[in-house]
């Protein structure tokens, strides 16, 4: 359990927190993180480092979109009303448009070349295993996940599969862990940036951060 006394310390802690090298990816994933604990001063101070290093609103925006894949729309929505309220987008155009049959096609497509990417050697076995009890789940992850979702052009990614280690960090998902922090390898994300996220996101993150190092450790050894 993470204490609030524990929150406002590490968000203190943020203001002088040295982000070099990486210091784009590293922002971002603990955005991420900020956002699966909901506090609005450590969200606060996130957005902070982030605007230090020039870190733009449609940046952050892209980390606010895909925490409802592994957080649910309550937490995505309160990080987008935040980040509105941080720094206003002043848009007033209207996205309810009927999706086209090109669109659709293209995140079908996107979704199986990047699901592909993030599980290389793996994506049969995951397609198999997962169409065996859930075929609908699969279908969703492919098209609504990794291809409306996760193929956006606003990220690359290797800072989406780090967003996505920190906040099942926090959430200590070891299983989905297990499967990102291979991901974030597979996409090509150096160790030692993957090493600096998990590290980063320690003080949010006590059992997380311990599961983490283990999976990094295991899979360094095959």
């Amino acid at each position: 359990m993470i204490l609030q006394t524990d929150i406002d310390a590490f968000s203190h802690k943020l203001k002088t927190y040295d982000l070099h090298p990486h210091p784009d990816s590293r922002v971002l994933a603990l955005y991420s993180a900020a956002i699966t604990v909901a506090d609005d001063g450590l969200l606060d101070a996130v957005i902070d480092m982030g605007l230090r290093i020039n870190v733009s609103r449609e940046t952050f925006y892209e980390i606010v979109l895909q925490s409802y894949l592994f957080l649910g729309f309550p937490r995505m929505l309160n990080a987008a009303d935040h980040l509105e309220k941080r720094l206003p987008c002043n848009n007033s155009e209207s996205m309810l448009v009927p999706i086209s049959t090109d669109e659709s096609q293209t995140w079908f497509n996107r979704g199986v070349d990047l699901c592909r990417k993030v599980y290389s050697g793996n994506y049969e076995l995951l397609k198999n295993r997962v169409e065996s009890f859930a075929p609908d789940i699969f279908r969703w992850m492919v098209f609504e996940g990794y291809g409306k979702v996760l193929s956006r052009p606003g990220l690359d990614p290797v800072d989406r599969e780090l967003a996505i280690v920190a906040c099942l960090m926090v959430e200590d998902r070891q299983k989905q862990l297990s499967s990102h922090i291979r991901g974030a390898l597979n996409v090509d994300a150096k160790r030692i940036l993957i090493e600096e996220v998990i590290n980063d996101v320690a003080p949010l993150a006590p059992e997380g951060h311990q599961s983490a190092l283990a999976i990094l450790e295991h899979l360094g050894k095959k």
